[in-house]
């Protein structure tokens, strides 16, 4: 074992030969949004995430599912189905096949097998002072799916949300590994802080800046008028202690939004970092440089203006 549940890593890693490692995570959860087909897309591209995070190729998957056909039909089960398979497929990974349970509350996700060379597995910890912080989705997705539910939320948002929910993390992790890169995660339920918080530990510091941290402009607005799920003020009760912040606007609270189906959040040589923009160019791989890491002060995430 390379891997296991020690270090609050994406996926687990077994060392099978001296080439290959293989590397697996199961993850899921219940309808974010009210199309079944989207839904099954975004919890394919979740649980996908966590393989590409540690720079490993998916290759095989089960399906999970928690579903009452007495009370949704047959129809809304295949939707969510072929959601999940379409991305399944995108991935160029093969469904092996999977589990149902009979359970009055919905639930999807993917178990996934990936592998990787043993000694290229990308872990959350190892940045080095200096590196360059990079990010590959924007924020908000907590907020604004907290709009869905109140039902507040425009067509136009919703669909742009949820475009980006499933968008793969295939090529973000094709450019990171582009590189050299030493640590990298996905923002998913612990906000932006909370990953960041995994990749420092109390080894190093890493500054982030306001006016870099791309996120969807309609958070603003929901946050603002009370639209915040429950995991933002649980990320921040309990995160709040490690940031050091010149900012105590809606960026204080969206750092510690929870995402679902979040971006790459990696480390990059500072040497690096033109050969990683152009890489990241040539494969549209849309991304922002948010921050550095820094020697001092450790465990510290410092919030800029600018």
């Amino acid at each position: 074992m390379i891997v296991g549940i020690e270090g609050f890593e994406d996926a687990g890693v077994y060392k099978i030969t001296d080439e290959i490692a293989i590397v697996q995570t199961i993850d899921f959860f219940t309808p974010i949004v009210d199309d079944p087909y989207w839904f099954g897309q975004i919890a394919a591209a979740n649980a996908l995430s966590d393989i590409y995070a540690m720079g490993a190729v998916p290759k095989t998957a089960l399906n999970m599912v928690c579903f009452s056909m007495k009370r949704f039909g047959a129809p809304v089960l295949k939707e969510i189905i072929r959601g999940g398979v379409d991305k399944i497929r995108e991935a160029g990974v093969s469904l092996l096949g999977g589990h149902s349970v009979d359970d009055e509350e919905t639930k999807y996700g993917l178990s996934v097998t990936g592998i990787v060379h043993p000694e290229k597995v990308i872990l959350n910890e190892g940045a080095l002072p200096g590196d360059a912080l990079i990010l590959t989705k924007p924020l908000g997705t907590g907020i604004l799916n907290t709009g869905i539910k109140g039902k507040i939320l425009g067509e136009d948002s919703i669909r742009s949300l949820v475009e980006v929910m499933a968008r793969l993390n295939k090529k973000a992790s094709e450019a990171m590994l582009s590189v050299r890169t030493h640590a990298g995660t996905d923002v998913t339920g612990f906000g932006l802080v909370g990953h960041l918080k995994e990749m420092i530990r109390e080894s190093i510091g890493v500054e982030i800046f306001r006016d870099r941290i791309p996120y969807f402009p309609e958070a603003v607005e929901l946050a603002q008028s009370g639209f915040a799920p429950g995991g933002l003020y649980r990320n921040r009760d309990f995160y709040k202690v490690h940031v050091i912040s010149e900012v105590q606007d809606f960026f204080y609270d969206i750092i510690f939004d929870p995402q679902t189906s979040g971006g790459l959040l990696f480390a990059v040589a500072p040497e690096d970092l033109p050969e990683f923009e152009k890489n990241a160019a040539r494969m549209e791989v849309d991304f922002r440089v948010i921050g550095k890491f820094l020697s001092e002060p450790k465990g510290k995430i410092i919030l800029r203006e600018q």
